[in-house]
């Protein structure tokens, strides 16, 4: 079937749409040339949605607007997916979130993002009041994360969705280092659906901000300004990294791995282990291999245990825990190899450990790559002998079983 979707691509409200398609393999054609002011006031497009409006969804049936009702459409297109719910009770949950975010986020969320893009100007009572709307909100959606990795059940819904949609440029231009603290829960949840693949593939990287962005006329005690939204280009596809708004760009200072690199070079290149580790087996030969060519002066090895293993009571959460640890720790790649394993079963002590090969000697850099990482104590190993080689072997050859408990998952972080 033919869809046609009027909306800026950019948008919010178009990002939901997007991604509930994306899930559900839903071919949408969403017209380059739309300019808002100019062809949402034709005749034509006044016959598909009388308010002048966008989002509207052109269907072979005839025109839906509101983007809510555009997004459960699509959502409903699939039953397979699971994107409306699995049962009665779930879609009623997922309903429930999506009007959560109508009615509870998006005014606050756009008096605080409006003046940052030019749209309206600043107002220091109103921002104030749209900051405390939008905080209650969110210690809502934390608490409702504290055992959870989605929203409703145990996969991906349209709730996930609407409120990533929601809090996509929050996250990516005011929500900071800083501000994100109390929501632990929430930014653990944002990172996971952000880097699924349905997800990246419509909204690309999103980066989350340092330092908030301000409008012109706010208190000058941040110290990063925002410049007035650009002007949206043509794009042949969804929008990645090209958003309809754009930060004002910053030139990334290198890595300190990165300069300790090129100024003292490793006997031994990381990436040659790697692609031993990936292509010997069994995979004791490719230990042979690590140990006749590292040397700890370039390189520094390090045991992992998560500090709060007791709260981990569902097995699916705790794999997925780690999975969003792998996730999070990609600015490491170039510099980090490591495997990470959860032991135990349900219904017992469920139990996240792992080890790591860090190029230098500090574990300092992980720990400002992936905030997680200080959930964790990390042991260094200062004496690599026969003992500790064989420890270092099991956590990242084993399959079965750790130091005597059941390996229920692992991931390799290469």
């Amino acid at each position: 079937m033919s869809y046609t979707l009027y909306a800026p691509q950019a948008g919010s409200r178009a990002f939901k749409i997007l991604i509930a398609a994306e899930y559900n393999g839903v071919d949408l054609n969403v017209p380059e040339k739309f300019v808002m002011g100019v062809d949402n006031k034709t005749p034509e497009f006044l016959a598909l949605n009388p308010l002048g409006k966008v989002p509207v969804l052109a269907t072979p049936e005839g025109p839906i607007y509101e983007s809510n009702a555009i997004a459960r459409y699509v959502a409903r297109l699939r039953a397979d997916t699971g994107l409306t719910g699995k049962t009665f009770y779930e879609s009623g949950q997922v309903d429930q979130w999506v009007d959560f975010v109508t009615n509870e986020m998006e005014t606050p969320l756009a008096a605080l993002m409006y003046p940052i893009f030019g749209y309206a100007k600043y107002n220091h009572d109103v921002h104030l009041k749209a900051l405390e709307d939008i905080k209650k909100s969110l210690q809502i959606l934390e608490n409702h994360l504290l055992l959870r990795t989605y929203f409703v059940g145990e996969a991906i819904t349209l709730a996930d969705i609407c409120v990533f949609g929601a809090l996509i440029y929050p996250f990516k231009f005011i929500f900071d280092k800083d501000f994100r603290k109390p929501y632990s829960n929430l930014s653990r949840w944002f990172s996971t659906v952000a880097n699924q693949p349905e997800f990246a593939a419509i909204v690309g990287d999103v980066p989350l901000c340092d330092v908030a962005t301000v409008a012109d006329g706010a208190p000058t005690k941040e110290v990063k300004k925002a410049a007035a939204a650009p002007k949206k280009e043509k794009k042949e596809a969804a929008p990645k990294d090209d958003d309809e708004f754009e930060a004002p760009k910053e030139k990334k200072a290198e890595h300190p791995l990165a300069v300790l690199n090129r100024e003292s070079p490793a006997s031994m290149k990381i990436d040659d282990w790697k692609v031993c580790y990936s292509n010997t087996k069994p995979l004791s030969k490719a230990m042979e291999w690590l140990w006749a060519n590292v040397d700890l002066k370039d390189y520094s090895f390090w045991f992992m245990k998560y500090n709060y293993n007791e709260e981990n009571k569902k097995m699916f959460m705790t794999c997925n825990a780690v999975g969003g640890f792998i996730q999070r720790s990609d600015a490491m790649r170039k510099f980090s190899f490591g495997v990470m394993d959860v032991l135990g079963a349900e219904g017992g002590l469920i139990e996240i450990v792992g080890c790591w090969m860090f190029r230098g000697q500090s574990v300092e850099h992980m720990l400002e790559a992936n905030p997680d990482a200080e959930y964790y104590t990390w042991t260094k190993v200062e004496n690599l002998d026969d003992a500790t080689k064989a420890r270092i072997a099991a956590y990242w050859c084993n399959e079965d079983d750790l130091e005597g408990k059941p390996i229920a998952d692992g991931k390799v972080f290469k």
